[in-house]
């Protein structure tokens, strides 16, 4: 038989090794231990007879030195060197340590407690980074322990900047997405796009930082102020100094700055001490995603990722001319020449018109996702003519916008960022005048009321009304959310990249712009011109051919625009009369 290490776990000390050699070989009845020696020998049983013994109760030894784990022995992990690799004379080494020089041994300096850690290098440029490390320095046994980040971005300066783009990327995107976790093409261009042009432009890094701060706020979190005021200047500075540089590579910050910025200033609302009417300069703002789009080419625009978050419903502009309010419709349509908006009543009938997809939404599908866009991207489709209008406080783009409000206080309350806006309708009608009031009525009457299904019943001027029993938030998804929402002109039709250009999407969808009525012909009253509900009779208004006429020169460009609802050859509006 081989000689054999045994290694005995029951009693015998499990460092010494007992070798079959000492012991004579033979039947088991001559086994008789030599005179000379006092060396007791244990008898030897068959393997098949050997009682079953359990093993008594142990501890494992989970930290023991590398010799003692060779060799498949308990080790009693004791320091610097174990009893085992004592009785050796083995160097006992132990794991993510440095080896116990031996005994005697002149004490060296440790070549491996200075082992550089890699380092994050970036190129000249700026854009990726790469790994150096001396793999000579390292040793498989020595794990370094890193207690801090290899890498901080420029723009993140310590951890109350990391919760906030931490925040963002895990939360308070979602505010931008009407159907957040469910449209992969937006949350990716929120979530991923918009941070990767952060790291390059700092300004929509700030922004992003102060949306989250902001939102904290909302949510009774504690933020320092100081942070979040330095946020909000550092973001509207860069962006204003982005615009003034027009740099392309900034380009597509400044497209997404363009939308964060509107959430951002909406705090204004918020603020007891805020500007009075900011609706006003919040309608620019709106505007103003419009020139920096009209600043990128399209195709920079498809490139940069962006583009599904200027994603907004279609607007089927004749259809929804059919829901305009009656009494709206005729204070557009009933302006003659002589008055301060005459020459805007093109702008002005082209935005009611968008405002009627507002009622016509509701009417059809009651509240939903789709009715939030709509309310929130509606300013986006204001004519630039009528911002002028409204620094100037004319009454009707103020009416219009008090209408607006009344479809705000319906919208889901999860759009933190829309909030604190109805109050300023209370600034609107102090605004206006007596003899404005009568068109003021749903208004002031929607905002006294805060029951949700009360209120739209007032809006649309329909008290049978009753919202639709699926839950178009959360249960009941609306379809039209993935296959609707796309990237729309201010005509209401869904466009795509062109070169160099933006073109109408042949989709099967027409749109053949506002219908011109002969400026010769002199309107008959039938009884189609009658206003439903308002014992009105509108009269197109004709043309002055007056040379001094101030828009004289402008006819050509602005024809006389004859309403759907008001002509032989289509229905009247759907909408009453409040």
């Amino acid at each position: 038989m081989d000689e054999t290490n045994l290694d005995n776990d029951a009693g015998f000390d499990e460092s010494l090794d007992v070798h079959m050699s000492d012991f004579p070989m033979g039947n088991a009845t001559d086994a008789v231990p030599p005179e000379s020696t006092s060396t007791v020998v244990p008898s030897v049983e068959p393997h098949h007879s050997r009682r079953y013994l359990s093993k008594r109760p142990h501890r494992k030894s989970r930290a023991g030195c590398k010799q003692c784990k060779k060799r498949k022995v308990k080790c009693d992990e004791a320091k610097p060197t174990c009893k085992a690799c004592t009785l050796r004379k083995e160097q006992c080494v132990y794991p993510h340590a440095s080896p116990a020089p031996p005994s005697g041994a002149t004490s060296l300096p440790n070549p491996y407690t200075a082992v550089p850690l890699p380092v994050r290098v970036r190129d000249e440029s700026g854009e990726c980074c790469s790994w150096e490390l001396d793999d000579g320095h390292l040793n498989r046994d020595l794990i370094p322990v890193i207690s801090e980040p290899l890498f901080i971005p420029d723009q993140v300066a310590d951890i109350v900047d990391m919760k906030m783009l931490w925040f963002y990327t895990t939360f308070s995107f979602q505010s931008f997405s009407i159907n957040a976790g469910r449209m992969p093409e937006i949350d990716y261009a929120l979530k991923v796009k918009i941070v990767e042009h952060a790291f390059r432009s700092s300004f929509l890094m700030e922004t992003l930082k102060a949306l989250s701060a902001l939102q904290l706020r909302a949510l009774n979190q504690p933020v320092p102020a100081h942070k979040v005021i330095a946020y909000q200047t550092n973001a509207f500075q860069g962006y204003r100094g982005a615009i003034e540089k027009a740099d392309p590579k900034d380009f597509p910050a400044l497209l997404g700055c363009s939308l964060f910025t509107i959430a951002m200033s909406s705090q204004t609302f918020r603020d007891p001490n805020g500007k009075r009417l900011f609706l006003i300069d919040w309608m620019a703002m709106w505007r103003g995603i419009g020139l920096i789009v009209e600043l990128i080419s399209p195709q920079a625009v498809i490139e940069s990722g962006l583009a599904p978050i200027l994603y907004r419903p279609p607007i089927y502009l004749e259809k929804s001319a059919q829901y305009i309010p009656n009494n709206l419709l005729f204070m557009v349509t009933s302006i003659t020449y002589g008055d301060a908006d005459y020459e805007y009543r093109k702008e002005y009938y082209d935005f009611i018109r968008c405002l009627g997809s507002l009622y016509m939404e509701l009417t059809e599908h009651g509240f939903g996702p789709v009715l939030d866009l709509r309310v929130i991207t509606l300013l986006s489709f204001c004519p630039r003519p009528l911002l002028l209008l409204a620094k100037q406080l004319r009454p009707r783009i103020l009416i219009i916008m008090a209408y607006w409000l009344c479809f705000v206080k319906l919208m889901n309350p999860g759009v933190w960022w829309m909030r604190g806006l109805t109050p300023q309708a209370d600034q609107i009608f102090e605004e206006i005048s007596e003899e404005w009031e009568h068109l003021l009525r749903v208004p002031k009457m929607v905002m006294q009321t805060e029951d949700r299904v009360q209120n739209a019943r007032l809006i649309i001027d329909n008290f049978n009304w009753t919202p639709s029993e699926l839950d178009l938030y959360h249960k009941n998804r609306d379809p039209r959310a993935k296959t609707d929402i796309k990237l729309i002109s201010n005509e209401g039709v869904e466009i795509e990249a062109a070169g160099s250009q933006w073109r109408p999407k042949d989709n099967g969808l027409t749109w053949g712009g506002p219908r011109v009525a002969d400026m010769d012909a002199e309107p008959e009253a039938s009884s189609s011109d009658l206003l439903i509900g308002s014992n009105l009779l509108y009269k197109v208004a004709t043309y002055a051919q007056n040379s001094a006429s101030p828009a004289s020169s402008s006819e050509a460009s602005f024809p006389e625009v004859s309403p759907p609802g008001l002509s032989s050859s289509d229905s009247p509006s759907k909408s009453p009369s409040p």
